[in-house]
C-alpha cells in the first residue's frame, strides 16, 4: 500500500504531465461515473465488479488532484467540511 505521500506525488505528476485542463475534465468524468454507478445500485443492480467502490477511489483520486490543480490546502477542506457536517447534524436533529 503505498502512503499519503507517496500517492500525492503520483497525483502532482499526473497534473504536471497532463496539465490542469485535461485533468480537470477527467475528474469531472470521474464524477459523472461515480453518479452511474450510484444510479445503479439504487435501482437495485448488481456490483459483482465492485464497480461503486472503484467509481469511489476515482473520485478520491481526483479529489486529491484538485486540491493539488487549485490549491486547497488540507485545513481549508477540512474547515469546510466541518461545516458541512455540523449542518448535516442540524438536520438529523430536526
Amino acid at each position: 500500500m503505498m502512503d499519503k505521500t507517496e500517492r500525492n506525488a503520483v497525483w502532482h505528476e499526473s497534473v504536471e504531465r497532463f496539465g490542469t485542463r485535461l485533468r480537470s475534465v477527467v475528474c469531472m468524468e470521474e464524477c459523472a461515473e461515480l453518479i452511474q454507478a450510484v444510479s445503479k445500485r439504487l435501482r437495485g443492480k448488481p456490483d459483482p465488479d465492485d464497480n461503486l467502490a472503484e467509481e469511489m477511489a476515482d473520485v478520491y483520486i481526483c479529489l486529491g488532484m484538485l486540491r493539488d490543480m487549485y490549491g486547497v490546502t488540507d485545513e481549508r477542506l477540512e474547515s469546510w467540511v466541518d461545516r458541512k457536517t455540523k449542518r448535516q447534524a442540524e438536520r438529523n436533529r430536526a
